[in-house]
């Protein structure tokens, strides 16, 4: 009897364990809006995360950079992908400012393809920058694209505020 409960129960332990390592590496939001709830049942049920106008994850919003023009943002963006080790450039349109890239996760080498695009925003006189990141296999992610997301945003808004393009704390997001 007890070896066939081992046969069930180690398998599921496992599972549980690998899951939660995994969403735990990814290093994300929990508490931000929409909620631990929300957030884990999309990491759990979606293999994409992308940027749009309105999203309730709030680290999923197009990112506005005024000041900053979209042939300086492309140029940044260019720059912080080439200094990413887990990241290679598969296509670039640098008159469309759009890069199409693979990302490999760390531990098990999933690749994943992440969009790019910088596209002027006249309005605030600077750069728009839509995202988008969707992993090749799987349902769900474990949050792995919204860390992509996150890793290529932080490394942009660093060097922008090295340059003193962007104040210390600006918000970017969903302007």
């Amino acid at each position: 009897m007890w070896p066939l409960v081992w046969l069930f129960v180690l398998p599921a332990v496992l599972l549980v364990t690998l899951l939660a390592g995994g969403l735990a590496l990814n290093h994300l939001p929990w508490n931000d809006p929409p909620g631990s709830t929300a957030r884990l049942q999309t990491y759990l049920d979606t293999h994409v995360a992308e940027t749009a106008e309105g999203s309730p994850f709030p680290e999923l919003r197009p990112r506005h950079y005024p000041q900053v023009g979209p042939d300086e943002l492309y140029a940044v963006v260019e720059r912080v992908i080439g200094g990413m080790s887990e990241w290679t450039v598969a296509a670039r349109d640098a008159k469309m400012r759009r890069i199409e890239a693979v990302v490999s996760t760390p531990i098990f080498r999933f690749q994943d393809d992440m969009t790019i695009h910088v596209i002027p925003d006249p309005k605030i006189n600077g750069a728009v920058l839509f995202l988008r990141s969707q992993s090749r296999i799987g349902h769900g992610d474990l949050g792995a694209n919204t860390r992509h997301i996150l890793d290529l945003v932080a490394g942009i808004e660093g060097l922008l505020r090295q340059a003193g393009k962007l104040p210390g704390g600006a918000d970017t997001a969903g302007r």
